[in-house]
């Protein structure tokens, strides 16, 4: 790589509600940046924009991005809608641009989605992290040719896709975005109040009917290192985040669970945070189950 080149300006859009004026950082969006700025050999090459982490205005965000020459967004569905009018009016004023979309809104049987979005460029399915690595790693290229879990129009406008990938197994292969130091800009910003998703492992064992968790996993419970939890429970009590949403399918459902609510009580006693740890609890009714609950109700954690 020529060092002189420009760099490749990247944004990245994960717009969350705001609870009583406090937001969401972007974890989403920031296990991405984590990722590319961990694995790419050449990191430089990348300048990325500070993400979209809230719900403002259509062209305050489109102005947010329009120098990016790459954007990601995460698809949910309280931000779907805004987020593709966002993509319709980025393109309007910049045809160039890269979009890339993934999350929970993209649906694995893509074309319809994309054929009625053709803004669009990309669609990622599954975990995002290593596909997103991948399509800048060739990028200004667009051939997506056999990267797993994308799908696409083509110039001829046929449709393409690839298979997701197998689940990550090793998941100290993904960078804490807390920990990395991609959040410190936002952490900074003066007046902003902060919310966190934090993640202990990824997978859910159960089929619930009602339920698009485990019906598209239906897997092994894969964990995130101790080391890595407590590390980033103390960033929280650093930084003095009251609220953690824990992203878990199933917390209480491993034996550790015990320890990570222990771990988060005894932070609170001592530095004054967090003050909630709200969980989703383990599907099966077992007396570890019950006891973190337990942890987290003599400690007021599950107040909030």
């Amino acid at each position: 790589m020529d060092l002189q080149s420009p760099k490749i300006t990247v944004g990245l859009s994960q717009i969350n509600n705001s609870f009583s004026g406090a937001n969401y950082l972007p974890y989403s969006v920031g296990l991405l940046q984590a990722y590319v700025e961990k694995h790419l050999p050449c990191k430089e090459r990348f300048k990325f924009l500070q993400p979209v982490f809230k719900r403002t205005s259509v062209e305050d965000v489109v102005n947010q991005l329009l120098s990016a020459e790459v954007v990601g967004f995460s698809l949910y569905v309280w931000n779907e809608q805004i987020s593709l009018e966002i993509i319709r009016q980025l393109k309007k004023q910049n045809p160039k641009v890269y979009i890339i979309c993934g999350g929970p809104q993209v649906p694995d049987r893509a074309e319809s989605f994309l054929r009625k979005n053709p803004e669009i460029d990309i669609a990622v399915h599954g975990e995002g992290e290593r596909t997103f690595f991948e399509l800048l790693k060739i990028f200004p290229s667009r051939k997506i040719n056999q990267i797993p879990g994308t799908s696409k129009i083509t110039e001829s406008g046929a449709f393409y896709s690839n298979p997701k990938a197998d689940r990550t197994k090793d998941l100290s292969t993904f960078p804490s975005p807390y920990l990395s130091g991609v959040f410190d800009n936002l952490i900074s910003i003066p007046d902003e109040e902060w919310l966190v998703l934090w993640e202990t492992n990824r997978g859910c064992p159960f089929q619930c009917t009602f339920c698009d968790w485990g019906s598209a996993i239906a897997d092994r419970v894969f964990r995130f290192d101790m080391e890595r939890i407590n590390k980033e429970l103390d960033w929280f009590s650093k930084n003095k985040i009251e609220f953690i949403f824990n992203c878990d399918a199933n917390f209480g459902i491993l034996p550790r669970d015990v320890d990570i609510a222990q771990r988060a009580a005894k932070n609170k006693k001592q530095f004054g945070y967090p003050k909630v740890l709200s969980t989703q609890n383990t599907k099966n009714a077992t007396e570890r189950n019950y006891l973190t609950q337990k942890i987290l109700s003599d400690n007021g954690l599950n107040k909030g």
